[in-house]
């Protein structure tokens, strides 16, 4: 099985990086490192803006990546990714056939055996996890995954012991220490890996139910309970308290707590929907033309979906003596869905959400698997038959989402194909559709024919994405681009400027917003874009009003003054202000320490790196700093 799912993914590894991998890791100075330099791994395990924990684990899997790459190649982060899927699958079986011996479901070892099997192979062949494991950046879910496992295999083997003949302190003390280790190697690759102590005992109160040194312990089994329970009225009574704690994240997105409680509810059903019956028609890599639930009947659904997840644990609950691992499914599913697909104000849809908490079902689907495949009516071949079959539809799909992913451009056409009301996958194939143009030899027969038809079809789903949503930001910006770049005779057509401003009197910035404009200021510098910069004076005003303590905007205000070619003392004055003003933004001094290296200015260079390193406390960018005293034009002598 192991070797069936790696040859499939295989076929995967030419396709490029995207999205995410950008800022993450091809944009990522840091993670190109030299091997021989201690405080080198140090700044690239620390060079991650994702997560209040930086992910340090994760991101020194990707520098030691590129380092035996000799680069940033796509290739090999993709590669590296498979290998950690199959060890991930390699878990899932040890720890199903562990379960299923604890449970006592499976009396037979070879039952078990086939039931471990067919759980991790078929989550092994999910097409859903593609775009998990084909998207580099998307490692850290992996190394959470599988330090997550482990630490779950640990707990269920000491735990299985214990329930036959008890434990002595010091091996309770033994468990919980490589337990401890596992999970904080799952949470630094990323956070949510600190659900695995909420994962322990939805094990407990499921498998075990208080079983101890071979009787059935009450006070074990509501200790059990309480610790299941205990996570959720802490975060019900943190939510209360400290409301601003969730809340605040709201102001950059266009839904809010409750839409998103409330879409949730209904996606969770979707994201199971497509674990049961894999439609890879429906999937891909942007979501987000999914509808949001704006209250319990709009749409209907919403309120469907909220009763169907109240019902479905009612169940779990009232067949947990009989079906333990059907209560154990459910939670193991919606706790591991608790933190990216609760009250944070994340996006709202990826599928790599659900590479953890599938694992719950398919240890279910092979116990199911398992005792139909000894149940009277269908031993023998039709059993054999109806297994095969499984493995063989889903190793199809995963082929066929797979050679999807192998090549950029196919992806995101596919993408469209299979969303066309979502604004990002239009937005996707027309930048591919961009860089495909770029790369064309215009000088070969039909080449510049076949460039303007690419640049024409991108320009074309810039506007399709705009259709789909007037306010989005990067449509409107990538529109006055390619008219002004590419299409000067649309250029009357409509003032795509003019419609920007009016947009942005109103909405809310996302990180999407803030790079759609970055681009746009680039377009102003490189002098692609024709127009006079006092109208990016206009939005730099406006934006500045709304969002008065924004460094990012007070950034783009220093980006038009290098527009405008101010004075260099004129922009040094105005950073010192931003650095006093934002302290802790690490992009002003950047900033800074470029414009005092481009004057050949020691002492500035000296001065900016003092203040940048008195809030630098674990010393993240000390490779930023030393880039910078080996600027052309300081004189080192």
């Amino acid at each position: 099985m192991l070797f069936i799912a790696g040859s499939l993914y295989a076929l995967g590894v030419p396709g490029p990086m995207i999205f995410d991998d950008g800022p993450a890791l091809s944009g990522n100075p840091h993670l190109l490192i030299n091997a021989g330099v201690l405080d080198e791994w140090r700044t690239a395990a620390l060079s991650s803006e994702s997560g209040p924990l930086l992910r340090p684990i994760a991101m020194l899997s990707f520098a030691a990546t590129a380092v035996v790459a000799g680069g940033m190649e796509a290739g090999a982060f993709k590669a590296v990714n498979i290998l950690i899927h199959l060890g991930c699958g390699l878990l899932i079986y040890h720890l199903a056939f562990a379960l299923f011996q604890a449970s006592g479901r499976q009396s037979r070892p070879a039952e078990r055996e086939t039931a471990a099997l067919l759980a991790a192979g078929l989550w092994l062949l999910a097409p859903l996890h593609v775009s998990t494991v084909l998207y580099a950046v998307q490692r850290m879910a992996q190394l959470a995954t599988f330090f997550g496992l482990a630490a779950l295999l640990v707990f269920v083997r000491y735990r299985a012991r214990w329930a036959i003949a008890g434990a002595r302190p010091d091996e309770v003390v033994a468990a919980a220490l490589w337990i401890i280790l596992l999970v904080l190697l799952s949470v630094l690759s990323k956070e949510n890996g600190v659900l695995v102590f909420w994962l322990i005992p939805v094990v407990e109160v499921t498998v075990f139910a208080g079983r101890w040194a071979g009787t059935a312990s009450r006070a074990l089994r509501q200790l059990g309970w309480l610790a299941l329970l205990a996570p959720l009225m802490l975060f019900l009574l943190l939510l209360f308290l400290h409301p601003g704690t969730f809340l605040s994240g709201y102001v950059s997105r266009e839904f809010t707590l409750e839409e998103r409680l409330l879409t949730q509810g209904r996606l969770l059903w979707q994201y199971l929907t497509w674990i049961i019956w894999p439609d890879i028609d429906s999937m891909g890599f942007q979501h987000d033309d999914f509808a949001l639930s704006q209250g319990w009947l709009s749409p209907w659904s919403t309120l469907v979906a909220a009763s169907g997840w109240l019902l479905a644990l009612l169940v779990g609950v009232a067949l947990r003596r009989r079906v333990p691992l059907l209560l154990f499914a459910l939670l193991f599913y919606l706790v591991g869905h608790f933190l990216e697909s609760g009250v944070w104000p994340l996006e709202m849809v990826y599928e790599h959400r659900n590479y953890l908490p599938s694992v719950g079902l398919y240890i279910l689907f092979g116990f199911v698997l398992g005792r139909l495949s000894v149940c009277s009516r269908l031993k023998g071949s039709r059993a054999l038959i109806l297994v095969l079959g499984l493995l063989a539809g889903s190793a199809t799909l995963l082929a066929l989402r797979v050679y999807v992913w192998s090549d950029g451009l196919r992806l995101a056409a596919v993408n469209v194909a299979n969303h066309p009301e979502s604004s990002r996958s239009h937005y996707f194939l027309a930048e591919s559709l961009i860089e495909a143009a770029g790369a064309l030899d215009v000088e070969a027969p039909g080449g510049d024919v076949l460039r303007h038809k690419y640049l024409l079809r991108a320009r074309n789903e810039f506007e399709l994405m705009y259709q789909h949503n007037p306010r989005d930001v990067a449509a409107i910006v990538m529109l006055y681009k390619m008219d002004q770049t590419h299409f000067p005779d649309l250029r009357s057509y409509r003032d795509w400027f003019a419609e920007l401003e009016k947009i942005l009197h109103s909405r809310s910035l996302q990180a999407s917003d803030y790079n759609a404009l970055a681009s746009l200021f680039d377009c102003f510098e490189s002098g692609s874009c024709g127009d006079s910069p006092q109208r990016l004076a206009g939005i730099v005003d406006l934006l500045q009003a709304r969002y008065p303590d924004s460094a990012r905007l007070a950034l783009l205000e220093y980006r038009l003054l290098r527009i405008e070619s101010a004075p260099p003392g004129d922009r040094l004055d105005f950073l010192e202000r931003c650095v006093a003003q934002h302290p802790e933004s690490e992009e002003v001094y950047r900033y800074l320490l470029a414009e005092y290296a481009e004057a050949g200015n020691l002492a500035g260079l000296y001065e900016t790196t003092r203040r940048w390193m008195l809030h630098d406390d674990a010393r993240r960018q000390l490779t930023a700093l030393r880039a910078a005293f080996r600027a052309p034009g300081v004189d080192y002598e």
